[in-house]
C-alpha cells in the first residue's frame, strides 16, 4: 500500500482540478451517447428539483449532535477513531447536490434493488430507497449503523438491509440479488476500490449503472476512476468531477464524457 498516493488532496488541489474539470465540461447538447444523453436530460438536470426537505431534516439534526463515538474507520487507514456525530456528519455525508443526484437516478430509472457500499450516517441511503426502493448497504463499523437506522426510522424507511462488517469480508454475505444501481463510497485506496468494482459486476443486472464517488478524492482514486473506464466491460462513463457514472451495457458504444454539473 502506498500511503502516499491514498492521502487525500489538499483543498487547494481539488479546487485547482475542479477548474480544469469546469473548463473542459460540456452539456448535453454535446453528448452522442443515448444512455448520456437519456442520464444528463432526466439525471443531471432533474437533480435540483429532487423533493429532498424530510431527508434534509435528518442532516441538520446529526449536524447539530453533540454525541461522541468510537469506531473504526475502514474506508481510510482501518484505525480506530473517537469523533463527534456531527464532525462526521459535516465530513463524510454527501453533500445535498450529488446526494439529490442519486435519488434522481433511482426515481428515473427504477431499478428493483440498489447497493451501496459505504453507509455512514444513513443519508444518502435515504435518497437511494426513493419510493421504498430495496436497499442493500454495507458499513464496516456497526455504531455508526446505529445511528444510520436513526435516520431511517425516523423517515419511516423499511425496506433497507444492511449488512455490517469489513468489505473485505462482507462482500461474500450478497446473495443472488441482482442490482440495477450499485453506488461505490467505501474504501478510498485503489487495489480494494478495483476489487469491490470487479466483484460487483458479478452482482450486477445484465445492464447495471454503477456510481463511484469521490473521484478526485486522492491519486489512489483517480487511478482507480482511470481503470475502471479502461475495463473492457464498460461501455459509457460520465465524469461529474466528485461522481463517476458507469454503464455497462454491451449494446452500447464506448464512449467518455466530462459533464458539467
Amino acid at each position: 500500500m502506498n500511503e502516499k498516493t491514498s492521502k487525500p488532496y489538499s483543498k487547494l488541489h481539488v479546487a485547482w482540478n475542479y477548474l480544469l474539470y469546469y473548463m473542459r465540461a460540456k452539456t448535453k447538447h454535446d453528448v452522442h451517447s443515448p444512455f448520456a444523453y437519456d442520464f444528463v436530460s432526466n439525471v443531471v438536470d432533474k437533480a435540483y428539483a429532487f423533493s429532498s426537505r424530510r431527508i434534509e431534516k435528518q442532516r441538520k439534526r446529526l449536524l447539530r449532535s453533540k454525541d461522541t463515538i468510537d469506531f473504526i474507520d475502514y474506508g481510510k487507514n482501518g484505525s480506530s477513531l473517537r469523533k463527534n456525530i456531527s464532525e462526521i456528519a459535516k465530513g463524510a455525508l454527501k453533500p445535498k447536490k450529488y446526494a439529490k443526484l442519486l435519488g434522481q437516478a433511482v426515481k428515473h430509472y427504477k431499478p428493483s434493488h440498489v447497493l451501496e457500499l459505504g453507509t455512514s450516517l444513513g443519508i444518502t441511503t435515504s435518497y437511494l430507497a426513493y419510493k421504498d426502493t430495496s436497499v442493500t448497504t454495507m458499513e464496516g463499523d456497526p455504531t455508526i449503523v446505529t445511528y444510520a437506522e436513526d435516520v431511517w426510522a425516523n423517515l419511516k424507511i423499511k425496506t433497507i438491509y444492511s449488512i455490517v462488517g469489513n468489505f473485505e469480508a462482507t462482500l461474500d454475505d450478497l446473495d443472488d440479488t441482482q442490482y440495477g444501481i450499485i453506488y461505490i463510497d467505501g474504501n478510498h485506496k485503489l487495489e480494494p476500490t478495483l476489487r469491490c468494482f470487479n466483484f460487483l459486476k458479478t452482482k450486477a443486472h445484465k445492464k447495471p449503472t454503477f456510481i463511484v464517488d469521490d473521484i478526485q478524492y486522492s491519486q489512489d482514486m483517480e487511478t482507480a476512476w482511470k481503470k475502471i473506464r479502461a475495463s473492457h466491460e464498460v461501455r459509457v462513463t460520465i465524469d461529474l468531477f466528485f461522481l463517476g457514472i458507469v454503464c455497462c451495457d454491451s449494446a452500447l458504444t464506448k464512449q467518455d464524457y466530462t459533464i458539467r454539473y
